[in-house]
């Protein structure tokens, strides 16, 4: 029997070969990297979860969720991303039926972090877009589903859109503090659960055979 290369992956960790599988996508967990936000104010957590399609064609699901104090309200009104893809004219487009009105973003300035190819936001303008009240409350979780079209589409992961040159991959932007703060707010990748099983089960395999 002839077993695909996302079977076999896990064998480098020394799990083993069990059976043929198929990955349809992937995903990565993140979350607000606070230390490194501009006002210390709004906090989130989310994943990114990408899935080829065929052709130049794959879907990135953003989830996010605004986790900021409550005390202090604030609303999550955009975010922005890289891709990184070997084609130059890699697009993400923002398609209907997200959770919240955000509108597409291309080659959008989130000052001072750069910047960013892709994203969402109220009003498509996610320094300003007007009011923020129609934006991500806290407690709330918004979906935002992209198409992806490029030349590599097929070899992309989750991490291709979490991936930059730059210090900080994702940015996230927040408005209508009680305060009257606002704030931009770098993401961090965070370990997946699972993937963390799977190298703790690989190394413990090891052991025994090492002893």
């Amino acid at each position: 029997m002839r077993l695909n290369r996302f079977a076999c992956a896990a064998l480098a960790a020394g799990v083993g070969c069990l059976a043929p599988s198929v990955v349809e996508g992937s995903v990565i967990a993140i979350a607000s990297n606070s230390p490194q936000s501009t006002e210390g104010l709004g906090t989130f957590t989310g994943s990114m979860n990408y899935s080829y399609v065929s052709g130049n064609m794959g879907t990135l699901v953003i989830s996010l969720t605004n986790t900021s104090p409550v005390g202090n309200g604030g609303k999550l009104t955009g975010f922005v991303f890289n891709i990184n893809s070997i084609d130059a004219g890699a697009s993400a487009s923002l398609n209907a039926g997200a959770t919240h009105p955000f509108a597409n973003l291309f080659n959008e300035s989130a000052s001072p972090f750069g910047t960013y190819r892709a994203g969402a936001a109220l009003g498509g303008d996610f320094l300003g877009g007007g009011s923020p009240n129609a934006g991500i409350a806290v407690g709330a979780t918004g979906t935002f589903t992209f198409t992806i079209l490029a030349s590599d589409a097929a070899s992309l992961t989750a991490s291709s859109f979490f991936s930059t040159p730059e210090n900080f991959a994702f940015i996230a932007r927040f408005k209508g503090f009680l305060d009257g703060g606002s704030d931009k707010v770098p993401g961090t990748n965070i370990p997946a659960p699972g993937a963390l099983a799977l190298v703790t089960a690989g190394g413990l395999l090891a052991g025994r055979r090492r002893r």
